[in-house]
């Protein structure tokens, strides 16, 4: 008994004497050899991407409102809307392509118009500005038009509406184009006197952008 104890005992002991296999130092170092130059092109590569990033300087394009009015506000309506948009790509190098354009009116939270802006698909060179008109626009609501009539009437008489744009658009650079859409949201505030005229304030005003 003792000895088979002894035997089992001598074995694991032998077991825990062994040394360990030696490491191989070639191994080692081809391995940090390719994580420094794995690391290395991918700091070349952020270096270029960043350099190309302050050479082109992309931005996004710019939308104004140029005119607008509201015909037939002091006499309760029907109410026809007028006016324009701009579109400015102050990109240098960058152009822009556009889908088709819809136009829709918002008032006092609803739509009270919806139609196409644009016949069809737009391209803007760099360093442009393109005018987006509408005109005859009838509201589909004939009570929008008598609200907008007691807007007039009442307080500083303004009548505010926000004008929204939407489209798709994609960027190109040079010779290479990117082959994907961007859902564009544009949405323009606006406001009236009692006559329908554009007040002042707005005229020229930037209007926000959403890309999705």
């Amino acid at each position: 008994m003792e000895s088979s104890t002894s035997t089992s005992t001598g074995f694991v002991a032998g077991r825990i004497r062994r040394p360990l296999p030696a490491e191989r130092p070639h191994l080692t170092r081809c391995t940090k050899l390719l994580c420094s130059a794995f690391l290395t092109l991918l700091l070349l590569a952020g270096v270029i991407i960043f350099v190309a990033y302050l050479a082109v300087r992309p931005h996004r394009p710019r939308f104004h409102v140029t005119a607008f009015t509201a015909a037939g506000i002091p006499s309760g309506g029907p109410v026809v809307l007028s006016g324009q948009l701009s579109i400015r790509n102050p990109n240098r190098d960058l152009a822009f392509f556009f889908d088709r354009f819809y136009l829709s009116v918002e008032y006092r939270g609803a739509d009270v118009a919806d139609l196409p802006l644009t016949a069809a698909p737009l391209y803007q060179p760099p360093k442009t500005t393109t005018p987006l008109p509408f005109q005859g626009v009838e509201l589909a609501s004939p009570s929008a038009g008598q609200d907008m009539a007691k807007d007039a009437a009442e307080g500083d008489g303004r009548v505010e509406m926000t004008v929204r744009a939407r489209s798709r658009i994609r960027a190109r650079l040079a010779f290479w184009g990117n082959r994907h859409w961007h859902p564009l949201h544009v949405g323009c505030e606006v406001a009236v006197g009692p006559d329908g005229q554009l007040l002042a304030e707005y005229l020229q005003k930037r209007c926000s952008i959403d890309f999705f």
